[in-house]
């Protein structure tokens, strides 16, 4: 990739941002002006793209045999007409976009005497929660190595009945802020998602953590007014999905 920028005097486009590539297998396709790059992930591959050239990106998108179903984002507060069509003329189909969503003044809530981090013996069942409560193509799913460090690093909180875990919050903390991953709860009870979110904010609170973000479907009009109502807000900041089976 830096080879490619360096041979070039203009624009570059890319989903690259030094992500952690998590899965078991990397494979790379590379011309004078592109690079694409598969990670997989469970059962699929996610793209990752860097390219001087979106006519190029398309040619090698036509021209490259896919190791699997492949799942690309594509990061932009402005989207370029060449890279989407790149994309879409080359067999990928929009399946999802989400909007970022930040605040630098999270909801003060006092620390709760009640709550409970997820142990190491929870990996296997939280894991599987995740799995079926979240898009696995969309929502860049742990895997459970990855989540296994979430739980060391006590980024995990849970409620629990006897040997269930009906509700989650998982996190990360880059420095002063908070990646706002994944919360779930299963008991159909509003109150009981509200008190898991609210146990969240008081651990933040306890840190002092007072800044953070989250990504969110853009469909998911409820649960954005809910984040709006504790003083999140979109930043203008755009992930569009692309799938090709």
């Amino acid at each position: 990739m830096a080879r490619v920028k360096a041979g070039s005097a203009g624009d570059f486009h890319t989903n690259y941002f030094r992500q952690e590539l998590t899965g078991q297998q990397i494979l790379s396709v590379a011309t004078e002006r592109t690079v694409l790059v598969f990670n997989n992930e469970h059962d699929f591959f996610r793209l990752y793209f860097f390219t001087t050239d979106p006519s190029d990106l398309e040619e090698v998108l036509r021209s490259t045999k896919f190791p699997g179903d492949t799942v690309t984002g594509y990061l932009t507060r402005s989207a370029d007409q060449k890279i989407t069509a790149a994309f879409l003329e080359s067999g990928f189909g929009l399946i999802a976009t989400y909007r970022r969503m930040i605040s630098y003044q999270l909801p003060a809530y006092r620390p709760d005497g009640t709550l409970q981090y997820a142990s190491v013996a929870d990996v296997d069942q939280l894991h599987d929660r995740l799995l079926e409560n979240f898009n696995k193509y969309t929502d860049h799913l742990p895997t459970k190595d990855r989540l296994h460090r979430f739980i060391e690093n006590q980024w995990v909180i849970v409620s629990r009945d006897g040997d269930r875990i009906p509700g989650a919050v998982c996190f990360q903390l880059e420095g002063p802020r908070v990646n706002y991953n994944y919360v779930y709860s299963l008991t159909g009870n509003a109150v009981d998602f509200l008190r898991l979110q609210n146990k969240f904010y008081g651990l933040m609170q306890q840190r002092g953590i007072h800044a953070g973000f989250l990504w969110l479907n853009e469909n998911e009009r409820p649960l954005a007014r809910l984040h709006q109502s504790m003083g999140w807000q979109f930043d203008g900041l755009k992930d569009y999905f692309y799938l090709r089976e």
